[in-house]
């Protein structure tokens, strides 16, 4: 690893998602960029992040209770302990991205939807929306003009100390897309799009997924 390299761990977990294909696709992004990437379904990471040495953390897990019939053995929740982790080593400068479902958190105590800035309500079957800046720029979303995509539209809540950059209209309401916060010394973005591959692969997607790294990774002492 050369001096410069920037560590990126992708947290996965849980149901109904393409862990192990968002963790490539990402690292395809990340990759030339600079960045060494891990990805990991073991959530007790969250417990010694304070000695990994991570930049970045991009979560996207989708934590469930298990369906009957079905021999589910993946993870309904993150534990206290694994929150604690998360929220101590982000409030002393940690950067994290919450991607898509990580606001879905199964029976995850509610310090976790606090930390990210907001929880998954529900969605419709996927259909084609339009994902919209919203007026005042911000580094996470410099250059990126609307675009449409084919995904599934999340209705999540979102608590009153983020900034909400982008966002997207189903049935006369307008819902939140993509919103950052500053938490301690650190940050926090969540970009609510990502269920699909052509999402992944969507060039808008892929700028808006490195800005918001670019963005998380500068101390709160820094301006921008």
């Amino acid at each position: 690893m050369t001096k410069n390299k920037k560590r990126a761990l992708i947290l996965l977990g849980g149901l109904w998602h393409d862990f192990d294909g968002f963790a490539s696709a990402m690292k395809a992004v990340l990759e030339p960029h600079g960045f060494q990437v891990e990805s990991t379904y073991d959530l007790d990471i969250l417990l010694d992040l304070e000695k990994s040495n991570y930049d970045v953390v991009i979560s996207y897990t989708c934590f469930s209770a298990h369906r009957d019939g079905y021999n589910d053995t993946t993870p309904e929740k993150l534990n206290n302990a694994q929150i604690n982790g998360l929220a101590n080593w982000v409030r002393k400068g940690g950067a994290l991205l919450a991607a898509h479902s990580a606001t879905v958190m199964g029976q995850s105590d509610a310090a976790l939807g606090e930390l990210i800035g907001g929880v998954f309500v529900s969605h419709p079957p996927a259909f084609t929306f339009t994902v919209c800046p919203v007026f005042g720029e911000h580094p996470i979303t410099q250059g990126i003009e609307a675009f449409t995509i084919h995904d599934e539209f999340y209705m999540e809540t979102h608590m009153s100390d983020t900034q909400v950059h982008m966002a997207a209209f189903d049935r006369g309401v307008v819902y939140p897309m993509v919103w950052s916060k500053v938490e301690g010394l650190g940050r926090v973005a969540h970009l609510a799009p990502g269920h699909f591959r052509e999402v992944w692969e969507h060039k808008s997607y892929q700028q808006l997924f490195l800005q918001a790294i670019n963005w998380l990774m500068k101390r709160t002492t820094e301006t921008g």
